[in-house]
């Protein structure tokens, strides 16, 4: 695995989310519904059930219309909970996102701290997460945020097949990934989607 100093992540991270940063809100919105389309068409998501799903923030590629399409499937669909404190997160179920989402950490939309004490749902039960990023590469690796909330959360959701999404302009050929990074199984973009089985046989995820 090869090394980078933090000082090139943060770098790339500040690169990059700038480049995503510039894309029109109109543009930005074209390519999340083309993502989406992509992601919504793989078998996954008529497979399984238990999906935890980012809520987008800023200009991350946007989630509503996959949480949308879950729930009205009857999936059930947890989203994160930050815990700053832990540099963690908790997923907690949701089942309308107009009325169980509101302003948390960061300002990021997350359920109401009343769902967290009652709709809370175990990392080991979610067999798809969706997450977002900074920077993903042709082999499945992810920058984050640089505080390690999903790559602590996601080690305790061994049977969850990772999912990456990502405007194509966020793609790198080669990242420098750490030890502690945990790559994705596929990530999507509005152009591609990008699979690694062999990290789903390994594991025995399999689609």
């Amino acid at each position: 695995m090869m090394h980078a100093l933090p000082c090139e992540r943060s770098r790339m991270r500040t690169m990059i989310t700038a480049r995503r940063d510039l894309l029109p809100p109109v543009e930005r919105l074209a390519k999340s519904e083309q993502i989406a389309a992509l992601l919504l068409a793989h078998s996954v998501f008529l497979q399984k059930k238990i999906f935890f799903i980012y809520c987008h923030f800023r200009s991350e590629v946007q989630t509503t219309s996959v949480i949308d399409y879950c729930l009205r499937r009857g999936k059930t669909v947890c989203t994160p909970v930050s815990l700053p404190d832990e540099a963690d997160m908790m997923a907690v179920a949701i089942t309308d996102p107009a009325r169980d989402l509101a302003s948390g950490y960061k300002g990021i939309p997350e359920p109401l701290p009343l769902l967290a004490h009652t709709w809370k749902v175990e990392p080991s039960a979610i067999e798809v997460a969706v997450i977002p990023g900074t920077v993903f590469d042709r082999n499945g690796h992810r920058l984050g945020y640089g505080m390690g909330f999903y790559d602590r959360f996601l080690v305790h959701a061994p049977r969850a097949i990772r999912i990456g999404l990502a405007f194509s302009c966020q793609v790198v050929e080669q990242l420098a990934a750490q030890e502690h990074d945990i790559p994705m199984d596929m990530v999507v973009t509005e152009e591609e989607v990008m699979v690694w089985p062999q990290r789903l046989c390994a594991q025995d995820r399999g689609l």
